[in-house]
């Protein structure tokens, strides 16, 4: 998510994401065979979920070009990501522009060029 600001995408409310997860990893069939000691991280601990641009118009825009091709790509100044950069296989949970969770998404690969990363992704599940 972005830092708050005047057109700052709000944070998703943590009781949707929470629905919203339990649907998409369902759908997703991250959860297919159940463990005999119960359920795995991955089935328990939703992924971060995060909006796309400044605005709520940016992150609106971004999903719709996401869910409609259903890849997608962001870059960045490799400066913006600290010490923690994109995996390859990691799952996020992507919102509207007013912070509702709309898509599952994985990250399929992520590149450093010149200063830029950027990071790959696919839709694992749309919500609707």
């Amino acid at each position: 998510m972005t830092e708050p600001g005047p057109d700052a995408v709000p944070e998703p409310d943590h009781p949707e994401v929470r629905a919203f997860w339990d649907l998409a990893r369902f759908h997703a069939k991250l959860n297919a065979a159940p463990t005999y000691f119960g359920p795995t991280t991955l089935e328990s601990v939703p992924p971060p979920a995060w909006s796309f641009g400044e605005t709520a118009e940016e992150a609106d825009s971004f999903l719709f070009a996401i869910l409609r091709d259903e890849v997608g790509e962001t870059s960045a100044p490799l400066e913006d990501y600290g010490d923690e950069l994109p995996v390859e296989g990691v799952l996020s949970i992507l919102c509207d522009g007013a912070g509702q969770p709309r898509a599952l998404l994985e990250t399929t690969g992520v590149g450093i060029s010149n200063g830029v990363v950027t990071e790959w992704l696919r839709v694992v599940y749309a919500g609707d």
